[in-house]
């Protein structure tokens, strides 16, 4: 096929071929530009959800702790509340048997 086209021709056809490669070539590069600026709001996204989720995790430790503690707290203040409420009416049961044991001591 080539040996029926003249020298002009030829060159005329490679360059329009060429031209045709550049053309793809600079569609490639668009694209490739385009997706590179995708990649990077991406990361950034996900660098944004990592600080988020940093931050959710020091929220869920310091809530998690300061549960504990509550719970803590609340288990001392029903302990001491059934001190006080049980221990005054335990003494005044045992006060007869108190007196029995002591007032022969007392007594002599």
């Amino acid at each position: 096929m080539t040996a029926n086209l003249s020298n002009e021709d030829f060159q005329t056809q490679v360059l329009s071929q060429l031209g045709q490669i550049n053309s793809r070539l600079d569609r490639l590069e668009t694209d490739f530009e385009r997706l590179d600026d995708r990649v990077s709001r991406l990361d950034d996204r996900v660098s944004r959800l990592d600080d988020r989720v940093e931050r959710l995790d020091y929220k869920f430790e310091t809530y998690e702790k300061a549960s504990d503690k509550v719970i803590r707290m609340a288990t001392t203040i029903i302990i001491a509340a059934a001190t006080v409420a049980v221990l005054p009416s335990a003494l005044q049961s045992l006060e007869p048997v108190f007196q029995a044991l002591f007032s022969p001591l007392a007594g002599g």
